[in-house]
């Protein structure tokens, strides 16, 4: 069993990158196999149907065997007006697109999900969940019932970007454990 942990910003200084790593610090904490994958390395063109009529851009294939090769995923989404980001979308739907060997959703199918998000205000990005929830559920994947959302970015992450509340830690050690377990009972 393996686990994907992506951000969907690849600002520098990021905070949900700093959320994404917090995850997969827990997740090795708790021995679960994991990927970090960060979207900064594998740039994308816009979705674009006249794009897909001439084949997958090989950075989309690559992504696509990535979340096809692990059993769930971690996803730290930030909020931009109220929603998914662009990046994160772009992947998602990029991603979703069957070539010549797949089926349209394999990557996402009976997957595994948990959302994280976090902000500078005391919503923590709420909104975005919502809609990445919904996105997934659509594409087939089995979203956690409960998220990690971390209020009040700036003052969540120390200098060196670590987690510092103890609640916020404790929330996102259930949240990743409630992961393993669902995703070990669905792989099983």
């Amino acid at each position: 069993m393996s686990l994907l942990v992506l951000s969907g910003s690849v600002r520098r200084d990021s905070f949900h990158t700093k959320l994404a790593n917090a995850a997969a610090e827990e997740l090795g904490r708790q021995g679960q196999a994991h990927t970090v994958l960060n979207l900064a390395d594998f740039p994308l063109p816009l979705y674009d149907g006249d794009l897909e009529t001439q084949g997958l851009p090989a950075n989309a294939k690559h992504l696509r065997k990535l979340f096809a090769e692990h059993d769930g995923f971690v996803i730290a989404n930030p909020e931009y007006n109220g929603s998914i980001t662009p990046l994160l979308k772009n992947v998602l739907d990029w991603v979703s697109r069957k070539d010549a060997d797949s089926q349209q959703f394999e990557p996402y199918a009976g997957k595994t999900a948990l959302l994280l998000s976090t902000s500078p205000g005391s919503l923590a990005g709420q909104r975005a969940l919502r809609h990445t929830r919904e996105i997934l559920t659509s594409l087939g994947a089995i979203v956690l019932p409960q998220h990690v959302a971390v209020p009040v970015a700036h003052q969540a992450f120390s200098p060196e970007g670590k987690l510092t509340d103890a609640k916020q830690l404790q929330a996102l050690s259930t949240q990743v454990g409630e992961l393993g377990k669902l995703t070990a009972k669905l792989a099983a």
